[in-house]
């Protein structure tokens, strides 16, 4: 997809899940940082900063292939990019919350189903990280229309979505 078309359809994403009763009642949002042709994030930061909302950002240790939720500075000190290219909090830097403290955690994907099922990117970080929820944090995936199949395969590991918003829909697990 061309820039631009990211652009439009990040925006109307945004609005979508903005107006969300979860993304309105939750004071500690978590979002990806956004990369490449994903959803871009960068007007959910915006708006949740402007409602007074803590913003927290994953750090993942590749090792263990495990996330470590850590509050993003509203002026995006303390950030660096890994050697994949991702934006992500300075190792020496970074300032870790308790998950129990979020709210909602937006999730990116691969692609999802109307179920609410997600296929991610391989590593399996975002499956164990939302395994470890003792409350009732909501996970809301987050992609395009076009990223919405019929059925995405699950194994007894895969966790599904609570909420998928794109542009054009909202869909909540069956």
């Amino acid at each position: 997809m061309s820039k631009e078309e990211v652009g439009g359809l990040s925006k109307r994403i945004t609005e979508n899940l903005i107006q969300t009763p979860s993304l309105l009642k939750g004071k500690v949002v978590m979002v990806y940082l956004s990369f490449k042709n994903e959803v871009d994030t960068e007007a959910i930061i915006k708006w949740c900063f402007d409602q007074g909302k803590e913003v927290i950002i994953p750090y993942c240790v590749v090792e263990s292939k495990e996330i470590i939720p850590c509050k993003l500075d509203p002026e995006r000190k303390g950030l660096e990019k890994n050697k994949l290219g991702l934006w992500e909090p300075k190792k020496d830097l970074m300032v870790p919350v308790d998950m129990e403290t979020i709210d909602v955690i937006v999730v990116p994907g691969v692609g999802f189903d109307k179920s609410c099922n997600r296929l991610g990117f391989g590593a399996g970080y975002y499956d164990r990280f939302l395994a470890k929820r003792q409350k009732d944090i909501e996970a809301v995936g987050i992609c395009y229309e076009s990223q919405i199949v019929e059925d995405i395969p699950r194994d007894s590991y895969d966790l599904p979505m609570d909420m998928v918003v794109t542009e054009k829909n909202r869909y909540y697990r069956k």
